[in-house]
């Protein structure tokens, strides 16, 4: 899942997904999705693709 928001991650948690951020939404720093539990923290959807998300994320397959 991607969020931009610690409700994102939050509720992401509780569905048992890990959830990545992008820094677009504006509210929240890079530390306080870290904190959240952020898998990973781009600066933008952009950067998000340019990292092959989601392959990034299971590099053994």
């Amino acid at each position: 899942m991607v969020g931009d928001s610690v409700w994102d991650i939050q509720a992401a948690k509780e569905a048992g997904v890990r959830a990545v951020a992008v820094l677009t939404g504006g509210a929240f720093s890079r530390a306080e999705l870290e904190e959240a539990g952020a898998y990973a923290v781009y600066e933008d959807c952009a950067a998000l693709l340019e990292a092959e998300f989601p392959e990034e994320l299971n590099p053994s397959e």
